[in-house]
């Protein structure tokens, strides 16, 4: 029964399908992203020429074909109503030349899925045929031609599959094209180009880069940053644990009367003589770990603006070294400040981005936390040990990034400024960091980065009365303040297949190579960041 059926669809259908015509070396190129592009070549064998008007598939909303045409601002793609197939001869849909782009794609795609495709001519006759969606060409060997537009095309009449990548259309945003307008749209319109199937599409794990989804689209984050310290720093010269414990420090805020008064004064007044409060401290850190771990949500609410709303817990664990030899724990851990952001992208060209945004902290980490300390039972930590500033602070940013081929490159600058005193009276210093960094893509899933990172943060302005600056150097609101440069090397991951296709995950690791510090303070010796992300 089940023959006789398929035996009678075959001969009514066989009418309408060709036979002369044959699809080859056809592939759905593979992107994260709900826009995609459709290379094949078609071999007409009939003795006429012949047209194809259309083609249609379910696996997006609209199914359209295109053309490259050159001007003199570059490149230029525009659709098209038919692509022509010349008698005995073949037609090639190519990056530089006619090709079929999918837009609004139903469900993420996914390497080596086989699509159906239904392809309509304008002598009436239609192929059907199964396209495989794949990262590369299936025939790196084949070599297109290129459709002529010009007299300056047909010198260039080939063109090698392996520069494909030269022009790819995979990430083309539809809407900005217009009925009155076709002809000047260029690849500058493109909606993020080729970014969203590359490794690089996010800056190395250490920056939090703005970056703008298909609207409507989430972006779940995230991140752990850790930090490794020890042994004790003032300027750019180290101090041993010992000497800072037993040698005099000053106060310069603080003038001590010493000796006796002067009496026999010429001018008949007593003037007592001053010299700096002297002391030591009690104790002094040795090491300290500091880690944080966040979790982000991203939107996009349009192809120029982006949401985020971020979420940060806090530990620190410290060990503190007391005048009598001890060595003692200390640790604190909380929610830290919850920050709500956004960016808007100012410029955007085929290779290159330009960002600026600001954003605000709120202050809901804690800045009372405690913990036991050497010979003074449970105390309150120090300024650096608390999750939060207690303060709310302004978060502007600015964020350049761009790529060409394999490499990419990008730099942030980004600013924390403190906004009056918190509940006990003081406020923390403005921060303000810079970083750069070059990428270079390996694999559409894997890139590897260096990144260069300089930081400078100020002393605290008042103080905590509960905080003896005389018992810890961590205590003194005026030995706080510094700044850092730092090396760091990353690579990046995107998951291009199986239940976590479109994930993105990568590493950090990174050293200083400069510090000046306002200490004793302990100096940084080792980075190391992580984050994951998956967007739906």
């Amino acid at each position: 029964m089940k023959l006789y059926k398929t035996i009678i669809l075959f001969l009514l259908t066989i009418p309408l399908f060709s036979k002369d015509i044959k699809i080859e070396n056809a592939y759905i190129k593979y992107t994260s992203s709900r826009t995609s592009v459709v290379y094949l070549t078609i071999n007409n064998k009939l003795g006429v020429e012949t047209k194809l008007i259309q083609t249609k598939s379910n696996i997006a909303d609209r199914v359209e074909l295109f053309t490259m045409i050159s001007q003199e601002s570059g490149m230029k793609m525009i659709p098209v109503s038919e692509i022509p197939i010349p008698k005995n001869g073949s037609a090639h849909l190519t990056p530089r030349g006619y090709h079929i782009m999918l837009f609004g794609i139903k469900s993420p795609l996914k390497l080596k899925d086989s699509i159906p495709f239904r392809f309509l001519f304008s002598d009436g006759s239609e192929l059907q045929t199964n396209i495989s969606v794949e990262s590369t060409p299936p025939n790196k060997d084949l070599v297109y031609k290129l459709t002529p537009t010009s007299k300056e095309d047909l010198n260039k009449s080939k063109i090698s599959l392996e520069d494909e990548n030269d022009i790819d259309m995979s990430n083309f945003d539809s809407n900005e094209i217009t009925q009155e307008n076709d002809s000047q749209h260029d690849h500058s319109e493109h909606q993020d180009h080729s970014e969203h199937n590359r490794a690089d599409i996010l800056a190395p794990a250490g920056i939090m880069n703005p970056h703008i989804h298909e609207k409507g689209k989430w972006m779940i984050d995230y991140r752990y940053m850790g930090m490794k310290m020890w042994g004790l720093q003032s300027g750019t010269s180290g101090l041993s644990d010992l000497g800072t414990l037993y040698l005099p420090f000053t106060d310069p805020t603080v003038q001590m009367p010493s000796g006796s008064l002067i009496t026999n004064s010429p001018i008949g007044t007593a003037i007592p003589i001053l010299s700096p409060n002297k002391y030591n401290y009690m104790s002094v850190p040795t090491e300290m770990t500091m880690e944080m771990n966040m979790v982000s949500a991203m939107t996009s609410i349009s192809d120029k603006w982006m949401l985020m709303f971020m979420v940060p817990a806090v530990k620190n664990k410290m060990t503190m070294l007391s005048s009598n030899f001890d060595k003692a724990p200390m640790s604190s851990a909380g929610i830290g400040d919850v920050s709500f952001s956004t960016a808007y992208r100012l410029i955007k060209t085929e290779h290159q981005n330009l960002f600026t945004g600001m954003g605000i902290s709120l202050p809901t980490g804690s800045i009372d936390e405690r913990d036991n300390m050497p010979m003074m039972g449970k105390q309150k930590v120090p300024y650096n040990m608390q999750p939060g500033v207690g303060t709310y602070s302004l978060l502007p940013q600015v964020s350049y990034n761009g790529n060409y081929k394999k490499f990419s490159w990008g730099a942030q600058s980004q600013a924390s400024l403190r906004i009056g005193k918190n509940d006990n009276h003081y406020r923390f210093g403005n921060r303000y960091e810079i970083s750069g960094w070059l990428s270079f893509l390996v694999h559409e899933t894997t890139s590897f980065s260096l990144r260069i990172a300089k930081q400078r943060w100020l002393n605290l302005q008042g103080s905590d009365a509960t905080l003896d600056p005389k018992m810890d150097p961590q205590n003194d609101p005026y030995r706080q303040g510094g700044m850092r440069s730092d090396l760091l090397i990353g690579v990046n991951f995107l998951v291009t297949s199986g239940i976590f296709q479109g994930a993105r995950f990568g590493f950090e690791y990174g050293k200083p190579f400069h510090q000046n510090l306002n200490g004793p303070q302990l100096a940084t010796r080792e980075l190391i960041n992580m984050f994951v992300s998956f967007t739906f």
